[in-house]
């Protein structure tokens, strides 16, 4: 397949999951939401982790404000994600409340006021989560076409996890990929713990 027939198949892919996501109800996305949450809470390296990495959900993404929550109660270090306009590299600022802090961002994404930004390197967490719209068994995933997350999972940390959290519905045998994509680690869906790369 030629990459623009990649670039095809992946943007008709992207189109039919987000149809099917967003057709949920908003509680069914809640309860299989905390489904997964719950699994995450108890995965070893969230357990041992001293910190996480983790994007603010938007629309009908799995919600991860309860994660985040959760983490802070900890009193674990929360690294949020934060996309300059115009620029290709994101990067992490540390967060003490998911409240007041934030505010929508380049792409209306919650993301931490410019008065409230810290940069920390993800030298300092041990597990990131990284938003998809479609994933596999293997790890690879579909977003928004950006490539953000796909350049910070192939310059993580040794020791950093990476992590998706999808819903089942969002599972297909293969996602279609090129050169640049990156698989992660783990993928989390409301009914299993998937470990790509043992």
């Amino acid at each position: 397949m030629t990459e623009a027939q990649i670039a095809v198949e992946k943007e008709n892919l992207r189109r039919y999951m987000l149809r099917l996501r967003d057709r949920q109800s908003v509680g069914e996305i809640e309860q299989k939401s905390q489904d997964i949450i719950d699994q995450v809470l108890h995965l070893h390296e969230y357990v041992r982790a001293r910190g996480i990495a983790c994007y603010v959900n938007k629309d009908s993404e799995v919600n991860t404000r309860p994660l985040i929550r959760a983490t802070l109660d900890q009193e674990k270090r929360v690294l949020i994600p934060v996309v300059k306009k115009g620029d290709i590299e994101l990067f992490y600022s540390e967060i003490k409340d998911l409240g007041s802090e934030l505010a929508p961002g380049t792409f209306g994404i919650l993301e931490p006021k410019p008065e409230n930004v810290h940069p920390v390197s993800l030298d300092t967490v041990d597990v990131m989560f990284v938003p998809g719209i479609v994933w596999d068994r293997e790890g690879y995933r579909l977003g928004w076409g950006r490539g953000y997350f796909d350049r910070v999972i192939k310059n993580l940390p040794q020791h950093v996890r990476s992590a998706g959290l999808a819903f089942n519905m969002q599972l297909i045998g293969k996602v279609p990929r090129d050169q640049f994509d990156v698989p992660v680690d783990i993928v989390v869906t409301e009914s299993r713990v998937i470990r790509c790369r043992q």
